[in-house]
């Protein structure tokens, strides 16, 4: 009975170490699977003698093969057969076949093994395969949706970025995204990029991450957050503006051949612009992407794997061309409407601002203001008998005029400042955040600038100079609305050129019955 107990025990401890030996690591996991079928054996050949150790050597050989495939069950046959003809257990024709049937139990339970292993690796490589083929078909799926909703470049390449970085799309730590300059083609600037400046905070993301369970879908809804976190980053990759010809023979090659490379080891000190990516972001190895639509070149994509350091792989590059592709179109969609809203916006002759704008914008600076508790200042400036000089002179003058105007106003003003051709001659300028008073000293610096400014032809003016008359009117103190606004530093301005140009005027209740 004690026997029978003992057995049973010996049995548990041998399957209680099989369970739970599959919570560590492989190489672990492999010396508990030995340990345990050594124990097994050598108990039960203690409690059941050891004329009972040559058929329970079977066992061992089995284990052996297990874990090492038929070189190991060939080795522990040999070893076993060896210490039965030590210790003399058996005659030596018994011995002999013994030994034979070790080594050949082990050389078939190992080649059997050895095939089952070799056929379940070949599954768990399909079977990764499809996987990623169905994660990159599900981030194609997710980014097209995404990239329908928008035409804002900003948020298209964000959206585009956060597909090949997060943990749900791609996976790569960090991508940056140079594009083509219109004005130049050889030309590429730095314009958005996403990730980490180091593996430090690129580990307190991840772990972020986990802690959220952020989807791919959430990823690309954070946009503004990802504004704010990568900042600095953002602040580096927009330094750069480059320009790509054969002294620059990686970046060349990638835009001529239309096809990624990856970079190892140190790149050559004629790649101006990889060498100091890759000295300012600390990467090791990295991948450049052409941004191909259409049949050509719009811009680089850089990426690497600066938190986990994974090497990159070609067939990496093979999973990324197609989203690449399509980021590639959908940016280039959001450039050209980004270009014909310019246009719609824009005045034509001078580059300013239009009426088009104004009214667009107009209910944004009011709602701001009113909001935050601030003013908002309007200037409506009318340059002096402009009609006659372009009967003078023609329009062509006139037009240069009016382009010369239009520069002197934008060096004149703050930044924030917003300065807008309403037509003809007129202009308005919108001054957010700045009081009447504000408004009417930057209307007298305006007025004074250009008088001295020397245009050409205005000594046929009756000053012997341009001049330009302003008015003046602020929200809330004087206005109620936004056409109201206009519609009062209008009327200053009637009430300047009837007191002679050249002047500025604040609109006045009290005056304006005089005036109208």
């Amino acid at each position: 009975m004690l026997l029978v107990l003992l057995l049973i025990i010996n049995s548990l401890i041998f399957l209680f170490l099989n369970m739970y030996r599959f919570q560590f690591a492989s190489h672990i996991n492999r010396m508990i699977f030995i340990a345990a079928g050594v124990i097994f054996t050598v108990g039960n050949i203690l409690l059941l003698g050891f004329e009972h150790s040559g058929w329970l050597g079977f066992f061992l050989l089995y284990i052996f093969a297990a874990v090492y495939g038929w070189m190991g069950a060939a080795t522990i046959a040999a070893v076993m057969a060896g210490l039965l003809l030590l210790f003399n257990i058996y005659t030596l024709e018994v011995w002999v076949m013994a030994a034979g049937g070790y080594v050949f139990f082990g050389l078939s339970t190992g080649g059997i093994l050895y095939y089952f292993r070799r056929h379940n690796t070949q599954l768990k490589q399909w079977q990764e395969f499809f996987y990623k083929q169905s994660k990159n078909l599900h981030v194609l799926r997710e980014v097209s949706l995404a990239l329908q909703s928008t035409l804002k470049l900003d948020k298209v390449m964000h959206i585009f970025l956060t597909a090949v970085t997060a943990g749900y799309g791609l996976g790569f730590n960090r991508a940056f995204i140079l594009l083509q300059e219109e004005s130049n083609p050889n030309q590429y600037s730095g314009r958005l990029g996403i990730g980490p400046l180091s593996m430090e905070e690129g580990h307190v993301i991840w772990e972020n991450v986990v802690m959220q369970k952020l989807t791919l879908r959430d990823f690309i809804k954070l946009q503004r957050e990802a504004e704010v976190n990568d900042q600095e980053l953002n602040r580096k990759i927009r330094s750069y503006s480059f320009t790509i010809n054969e002294k620059q023979p990686l970046c060349h090659h990638v835009l001529t051949e239309m096809e990624p490379i990856i970079v190892k080891g140190e790149v050559d000190k004629e790649d101006s612009l990889l060498k100091h990516m890759k000295e300012t972001f600390s990467m090791k190895e990295f991948a450049v992407i052409p941004l191909l639509t259409r049949g050509k070149v719009i811009g680089l994509m850089i990426i690497d794997n600066i938190v986990d350091n994974e090497p990159i792989k070609h067939e990496d590059l093979d999973n990324i061309m197609p989203l690449a592709t399509q980021g590639a179109m959908a940016i280039e969609n959001a450039m050209l409407y980004e270009k014909s809203e310019n246009t719609a916006i824009e005045d034509a002759l001078t580059g300013l601002k239009n009426k088009r704008f104004l009214d667009r914008m107009l209910p944004h600076l009011l709602e701001s203001a009113a909001a935050k508790n601030n003013c908002l200042t309007a200037l409506v400036l009318d340059i002096d008998h402009f009609k006659s000089f372009n009967d003078t002179h023609g329009h062509l003058l006139g037009n240069e005029i009016l382009i010369q105007f239009a520069k002197l106003l934008e060096e004149a003003v703050a930044k924030e400042d917003i300065v807008c051709r309403f037509g003809g001659e007129e202009f308005i300028i919108f001054l957010p955040k700045k009081s009447l008073r504000q408004g009417e000293k930057t209307a007298e610096l305006i007025r004074k600038a250009v008088r001295t400014y020397p245009f050409d032809g205005r000594e046929t003016q009756p000053l012997q100079r341009i001049t330009v008359s302003i008015g003046v009117a602020s929200y809330p103190e004087l206005a109620e609305s936004g056409s109201d606004l206009i519609q009062k530093a209008d009327e200053a301005v009637y009430r300047a050129k009837k007191k002679g140009r050249d002047q500025v005027a604040v609109y006045s209740e009290q005056e304006r019955e005089v005036y109208l």
